[in-house]
C-alpha cells in the first residue's frame, strides 16, 4: 500500500490524497481527484514514477506545468551506512510536458 498525497507547497496543507497500490490505475484516480479540487493552472512537480507520464497530461490537459524532480543518491560515509538514508547527491533533469513559470 502507498498513501499518494498532493501537498500545495505555500501552505503545506494536503489537496489531495489515495491509498492504494503504485500502478497506473491509481495515479490516474490521484490525478483525476487532484485536478477536480483545482481551479486554476498549476505548476505540479512529481517524483520520478514512470506512471506520472501519462496520467498528467491525461487528467490536465493543457493547464499544468508539470516536471519531475528525480533525485540521485551517492554512497553514504562508512560510520552512517547502516542507520542513516544516503545524501542526494544531484536533482536528474527531465522533460516536462509544459514551460514552468517559475524554477525554484
Amino acid at each position: 500500500m502507498w498513501t499518494w498525497t498532493a501537498l500545495d507547497s505555500d501552505s503545506k496543507l494536503i489537496v489531495s490524497y489515495l491509498i492504494g497500490g503504485r500502478d497506473g490505475e491509481y495515479a490516474m484516480a490521484f490525478m483525476d481527484d487532484l485536478r477536480s479540487r483545482l481551479a486554476n493552472r498549476v505548476q505540479l512537480t512529481t517524483d520520478g514514477h514512470k506512471a506520472y507520464l501519462n496520467v498528467v497530461d491525461e487528467a490536465f490537459g493543457i493547464d499544468v506545468d508539470y516536471a519531475q524532480l528525480v533525485k540521485l543518491y551517492g554512497e553514504a560515509p562508512e560510520a552512517e551506512k547502516r542507520y542513516s538514508p544516503q545524501r542526494a547527491s544531484a536533482p536528474a533533469r527531465t522533460r516536462s510536458l509544459a514551460t514552468p513559470t517559475a524554477i525554484m
